[in-house]
């Protein structure tokens, strides 16, 4: 009975791996043009701006933590 729990638990691993790496990085291709110019990418929007806690890096703005 365990060995066919450990079986299953490898085969859905096995399968979502294989899922992740057949999927294409969803950040690449939203900040390689997915914003026209003038906007910039910010938390999945283009934005004309960054917001509040993101960090100005060009195209994109990045999340920084602000509790430091």
């Amino acid at each position: 009975m365990l060995r066919l729990v450990a079986l299953g638990i490898i085969l859905t691993a096995t399968v979502m791996i294989g899922a992740a790496i057949l999927r294409p990085p969803a950040s690449r291709a939203q900040q390689e043009g997915y914003c026209r110019p003038p906007l910039k990418f910010a938390a999945g929007a283009c934005v004309a701006s960054c917001p509040a806690g993101y960090e100005d890096t060009g195209r994109t703005c990045v999340f920084r933590n602000m509790s430091r």
